[in-house]
């Protein structure tokens, strides 16, 4: 296994991991995502060092989702 298809495992399984399912299932759809767009991966791994309660700010509309990711995310 190289590299990068072991840093996309380890995205795709923080993205499934967040610890609450509300964050799960609004991440979920980034599963999908092309992963070896370099910008794609760039953007989920800066979405992947925020924490909770931040990630539930940006589902809701209060902090700006990371560039690129919009189509992917809805606020709810």
């Amino acid at each position: 296994m190289d590299e990068m298809e072991l840093q996309m495992r380890r995205m795709r399984y923080r993205l499934n991991r967040q610890g609450m399912l509300e964050l799960d299932a609004w991440l979920a759809p980034l599963l999908r995502a092309d992963f070896t767009n370099p910008d794609t991966a760039a953007s989920i791994q800066s979405l992947l060092t925020c924490e909770a309660p931040d990630l539930q700010r940006m589902m809701h509309g209060d902090l700006p989702l990371p560039n690129g990711l919009e189509g992917w995310l809805k606020c709810v």
